[in-house]
């Protein structure tokens, strides 16, 4: 903010001095002023006449020369003896070299000055001097831009405020021409807008070039033509520039205007300049600059050329340091993509670059793929790079049957195929891994306990309790399955009928609890003995039921939390916890009438449901306690 302050400052004093100048010479302008209208950028800028400034984070300072031909600079009306207004050039060709030289400090603040040295001027000789070939100093303009907001050479937008100033060289000596010096101050307060959007570099200037009024001084045999004055004008600039990515090479257009403020004339009574130039530069190893830029005056007015030619080379160092843009490890000076994060190839031209875009991941780059969606497969198409064979060459499954035959094209017709179906496995109707022609129980699983005698059939089970009488203690009586080979398949607490495990003695709760009481820790353990010698029952939900007495709410509530603990049991007592889940129905799901008090005792139950569909359920045969499931609290009577 300081070297922002201080800019501020020196502004103010150079515009309370130009005003101060400019009320003493309202009555009577200033004879003569500076005829050249082009001033420089700062030297190791990428533009002539727009400035896109450069801070420390760029580079350090900058020297340089521009030199600035205009044809016909100076053309100016009168009237011949007719009374016809016609047109004279004073000057027709004028040769200027600026010496340039620019300065940055704290990343913010850049400093510029601009010496012209006026190298040839040739045409009507407005003041007899300086004779054709000789030199005169013009005036020199320093200057000054602070960074507000954003880096212009690496955001989209940037915002600089500045100031310059042109020191009058006639006003301390008489020797030097009219055309080439002021007697004034003159101040131009600016603002600088630019930034970088991919490849393009762009900006534009506003600013208000605020002097006091002067006019060409004319030879007094030239009186009949209508001297050119100048006065205080806002002026305008824009510019875009294209550049690679290395960035050595830019070029693109600069667009100048200028129009006169408050009404008065600026070099003449239309009191606007308009200018456009074509403009390159090329960047020699990161340290010389150069640029030519020509360019043509579409509004005729002093000061504005009808055609400019502009040649500039600068000493513009970049600080010696290790860029990597992109940021993917490899530096700009190897990386063949500076700007887009890629791989190392070891290759110059595709070091840095990111991998060539395969979608099929068939190895074929997209680019030379002619099937880039399609992956080429185990049988490539020689004659069509990236591509499977034509469809009819294709057998998907793999199983010597074609495509345009197969049936089943995504299937291998296996061991067995199907007669009926080319290129089809044979149906397994009961889904037990055995295909149907060669299962002797085709709608039966062989389940567990396969029978090696009969091919897709269980053991023989005389008592259907689901424990083959192989290994059932009691082959003729229905029991449930027991890791104690002589109780496997006995009755006891558990039977096995029609599917189903029945718990013949009820599971009892505490009173409006989810507690188990240990009278049924033996019902609970015999189911837990049935699932330990039953491993492929691999999951069971057990369900709580409650009657219809009492508010849904809590009844429901009740049933889960009861269905939890029957779980939490089982769980401690040995079964796997991903075996088991709980679920509470409270009194959605009877299976008698709430009706009576024997109907009520039957829906409060648990259940042991299978969800694999081994068995159809497992469920007690009982009531699970003795009385209904009420809203009480918990000192209720249940």
């Amino acid at each position: 903010m300081r070297p922002l302050l201080q800019c501020s400052l020196f502004a103010f004093l150079a515009l309370s001095l130009v005003a101060g100048t400019d009320a003493q010479a309202q009555s009577q302008p200033n004879v003569g002023y500076q005829l050249n209208r082009y001033e420089p950028t700062a030297a190791g800028e990428w533009s002539f006449a727009v400035e896109h400034p450069w801070y420390s984070s760029t580079r350090r300072f900058a020297v340089g020369l521009t030199l600035n031909y205009a044809h016909q600079p100076l053309v100016l009306g009168y009237k011949d003896s007719s009374g016809f207004t016609q047109t004279q050039s004073l000057v027709t060709h004028q040769m200027i070299g600026h010496l340039d030289v620019a300065g940055s400090f704290l990343d913010r603040v850049l400093v510029t000055a601009s010496l012209p040295v006026v190298m040839l001027s040739q045409g009507g000789l407005i003041d007899k001097t300086p004779a054709e070939g000789s030199f005169a100093v013009g005036d020199p303009r320093i200057g000054g831009l602070a960074r507000i907001y954003g880096q212009p050479g690496k955001n989209t937008w940037s915002v600089s405020a500045g100031l310059d100033l042109w020191i009058p060289l006639r006003a301390m000596t008489d020797s030097l021409p009219s055309i080439v010096s002021d007697q004034s101050v003159r101040v131009l307060p600016k603002v600088v807008f630019a930034g970088v959007w991919r490849k393009l570099m762009w900006s534009g200037s506003l600013g208000a070039f605020i002097r006091p009024e002067a006019q060409t001084k004319l030879p007094q045999e030239w009186s009949t033509i209508e001297a050119g004055r100048a006065a205080s004008e806002l002026q305008l600039g824009l510019r875009a520039m294209y550049f690679d990515q290395q960035r050595r090479f830019a070029v693109g257009p600069e667009l100048l205007f200028a129009g006169a403020l408050a009404g008065r004339d600026s070099f003449s009574r239309f009191g606007t300049s308009l200018e456009m130039l074509l403009a390159g530069h090329y960047n020699i190893k990161n340290m010389i600059q150069t640029g030519l830029a020509l360019g043509a005056g579409f509004v005729r007015q002093p000061g504005t050329p009808d055609f400019r030619a502009l040649f500039r080379l600068a000493y513009a160092p970049l600080p010696e340091r290790k860029n990597d843009r992109d940021g993917d490890g490899i530096l700009d000076a190897e990386d063949a993509c500076p700007d887009v994060k890629g791989i190392r190839t070891g290759i110059a031209a595709t070091h840095g670059c990111p991998p060539p875009q395969d979608r099929d991941r068939d190895g074929v780059p997209d680019e030379a793929d002619l099937c880039p969606d399609t992956h080429k497969g185990a049988t490539p198409d020689p004659q069509r790079l990236g591509c499977p064979m034509a469809a009819p060459e294709l057998d998907r499954d793999a199983d010597g049957i074609l495509d345009k035959d197969d049936l089943c094209p995504d299937l291998h017709k296996g061991a067995v195929p199907d007669p009926a179906r080319i290129g089809c496995p044979a149906p397994d109707t009961d889904m037990d891994g055995v295909q149907d022609p060669r299962d002797l129980c085709p709608i039966v699983p062989a389940g567990m306990y396969p029978d090696p005698q009969r091919l897709g059939c269980p053991l023989p089970d005389r008592d259907k309790d689901s424990v083959p009488d192989k290994f059932d203690a009691c082959p003729d009586k229905p029991g449930a399955p027991h890791p104690d080979p002589k109780k496997n398949g006995c009755p006891g607490l558990l039977e096995v009928r029609g599917g189903q495990i029945v718990i013949l003695k009820p599971v009892f709760f505490a009173t409006d609890r989810d507690v188990i009481l240990p009278e049924s820790f033996p019902v609970l353990q015999a189911v837990a003995n049935a699932l330990k010698a039953t491993p492929g029952i691999r999951m069971v939900r057990i369900e709580g039921h409650t009657d219809s007495q009492g508010v849904r709410i809590y009844n429901v509530d009740l049933s889960q939390r009861r269905a939890r603990s029957v779980m939490n049991w089982l769980v401690q007592n040995g079964i796997d916890a991903p075996r088991l889940s709980a679920e509470g129905f409270g009194p959605d799901r009877p299976i008698d009438t709430n009706k009576t008090i024997a109907g009520r005792a039957k829906n409060r139950r648990v259940e042991f449901h299978l969800a694999d569909g081994a068995n159809s359920a497992v469920q007690t045969s009982s009531p699970s306690q003795s009385a209904p499931a009420t809203q009480a609290p918990p000192s209720a009577a249940q």
